[in-house]
């Protein structure tokens, strides 16, 4: 936690120092109070001197105020810091996380992440907040009271320590005790905001299947386990606080006991005892601070490792340390030889891929659930990283260029269309921020979009929920493909993008893209043999291999994996003609 800490924290030095100052000054003024209490009842109220306790005690007044003022200057800077300490820690994870290629992301989850930017980040700025005055304040007043409390009283001052020995040993052995227990307290919060993520999702499809009850029961379960933990965390030290207020309360016994005795010997004054008592109960109060961090210290801790292993993590997929350049990209893309795995899986997604989507030209990908067609596309935009062999764009290895340069030159509709809430013009400028509004709307009438977005009040303008929750699949679709198509990239791919529409709509947008991208590189991944067979060359995988590849009608001939798909989706000529 230090290293993290001292990693974000050495950029509000100034802020620091005033903290430092504040605190010092706050400390001075505390450290001085007892003295002039002391002397108020030496030489005020014992000989009866008005003049002496109404200077003394304005005095007093005054550096209290003094002692207020620097408290709340103290708290502000703080407070300062530890905002934008936390605001740091968050806006860093978020940018780290944006870079990660899809294993990473898998590595961590969704839900994890989420927890670690927030509930982790939180955990750290309530120690931060707390520390960052304590730990200047707790040293400086507990040393300097201890230090006055010698001086005043050297007997009852080892008696204080003492007490401080034993509380420091109950420290440590709480704070290692409780470490493990937040940890797998942290688990259990992941696991929770994984399943809540999972069930408001898929909400629909639990009411649809009648589940409500079983997923109730499965996320009490998960709730439940997560409050055990936390009780168990809790538990760990919850004495802790009871006990140094027992042994606070022992020493301070002890103390008016003996210092009681040392009065009626006459080897000490009331006017010193009363001050070394204040000096006491200082330290006390010190030692009070420590405990309050030290309760939290632990999940502080749990928590600042999690986030550190998220900005740590290293990345998959890099960017070359001199990247080559494409120049004026045509968009011919090859596949050479290429495998590919996930981490730890006994069988490859892909093996030995090889073929050629020309510039210019046409190239569908088409295959069965699972064959990994979806997996290409990825691999092209260096989502995933191949295992071997290598994917060229204009017969340039794509691991030689940046990748956001890589990704400058293609545009993309996603499988699963994902729109973000606010305006539609907004969405569609995602790929291209300085699209034009005619640009726009050119593009939603390619993707027969208009047709729904033209009659609503504002038009291009409307607003939208996350997701666009408000639009049917096919309307969600259509968005998706028609953001692809603004950007106007020479390499466009377009990932199973034509599914939830119906077989007239999925032709006119064809034919539309077909007619305005004529000198464009497209590649399409569908299911329907309708929606690829005017492609200029299909690619047909089944199981990770690639099987056949040529024109539709050559397909139709020679590639057995083809015609059963064909069979398959009783494909009618007909039907097709006529739309």
């Amino acid at each position: 936690m230090i290293n993290l800490l001292m990693r974000y924290l050495k950029d509000y030095r100034r802020q620091m120092i005033f903290v430092f100052v504040f605190v010092l000054s706050q400390a001075a003024c505390q450290l001085y109070l007892p003295v002039m209490m002391g002397n108020i009842v030496q030489n005020g109220v014992a000989e009866g001197n008005t003049q002496v306790i109404l200077s003394s005690g304005m005095h007093m007044l005054m550096v209290s105020v003094a002692a207020a003022v620097c408290m709340v200057a103290s708290s502000y800077f703080s407070a300062y810091v530890t905002a934008s300490f936390t605001s740091r820690i968050r806006a860093d994870v978020f940018d780290k996380v944006k870079d990660f290629s899809q294993s990473d992301f898998n590595s961590f989850g969704a839900a994890t992440l989420l927890t670690r930017s927030t509930t982790d980040a939180t955990q750290m700025q309530i120690v931060v907040i707390n520390g960052l005055r304590s730990l200047l304040l707790i040293p400086i007043t507990g040393v300097g009271a201890l230090i006055m409390a010698f001086r005043q009283n050297v007997l009852l001052t080892f008696i204080l320590l003492t007490a401080f020995l034993v509380t420091s040993i109950v420290i440590a052995m709480t704070t290692r005790r409780s470490m493990p227990l937040f940890q797998e307290m942290q688990k259990k919060v992941d696991r929770i905001n994984l399943l809540m993520k999972e069930k408001l999702t898929g909400v629909r499809a639990i009411r649809a299947f009648n589940r409500q009850a079983y997923e109730t029961d499965k996320f009490e379960t998960a709730n439940q386990e997560g409050m055990d933990a936390a009780v168990k965390a809790s538990y760990a030290v919850a004495f802790f606080s009871p006990l140094m207020q027992l042994m606070m309360n022992i020493t301070m016994v002890v103390i008016y006991w003996l210092g009681s005795v040392e009065v009626q010997q006459k080897i000490v004054d009331i006017s010193d005892l009363m001050v070394f008592i204040q000096y006491v109960l200082m330290f006390m109060s010190s030692l009070s601070l420590v405990s309050v961090l030290l309760m939290a210290y632990p999940k502080a801790e749990v928590s600042a490792a999690r986030v550190k292993a998220v900005l740590d993590a290293p990345l998959s997929i890099t960017d070359p340390q001199n990247p080559r350049t494409l120049g004026d990209v045509k968009g011919k893309v090859e596949f050479r030889n290429v495998d590919f795995g996930y981490a730890g899986a006994e069988k490859k997604v892909l093996s030995g891929i090889s073929f050629v989507a020309e510039a210019g030209r046409t190239t569908a990908i088409v295959g069965a659930t699972g064959s990994g067609k979806t997996t290409l596309i990825n691999l092209l935009l260096r989502l995933y990283e191949v295992t071997n062999g290598q994917i060229l764009v204009d017969d340039v290895n794509i691991k030689e260029l940046e990748q956001k340069r890589l990704r400058e030159n293609i545009g993309y509709a996603p499988q699963e269309s994902v729109l973000f809430g606010g305006k539609i013009s907004d969405n569609m400028r995602v790929g291209k921020k300085e699209a034009t509004d005619a640009e726009i709307e050119e593009a939603l009438s390619m993707a027969q979009a208009m047709e729904f977005v033209a009659p609503r009040q504002d038009g291009v303008e409307s607003v939208i929920t996350q997701g666009g929750k408000d639009l049917s699949g096919g309307q969600r679709q259509r968005l998706s493909i028609a953001r692809a198509l603004v950007k106007k990239a020479p390499i466009t791919l377009f990932d199973d993008c034509f599914s939830a529409l119906d077989f007239k709509t999925d032709a006119m947008v064809r034919k539309n893209i077909n007619q305005a991208f004529a000198n464009k590189t497209m590649i399409i991944v569908a299911q329907r043999i309708s929606t690829v067979k005017d492609a200029d060359k299909i690619i047909v995988l089944d199981n990770g291999l690639l099987v056949g590849q040529g024109r539709h009608e050559e397909l139709a001939e020679t590639c057995a994996v083809y015609q059963e798909i064909l069979k398959s989706q009783a494909y009618a000529d007909s039907k097709e003609e006529s739309l």
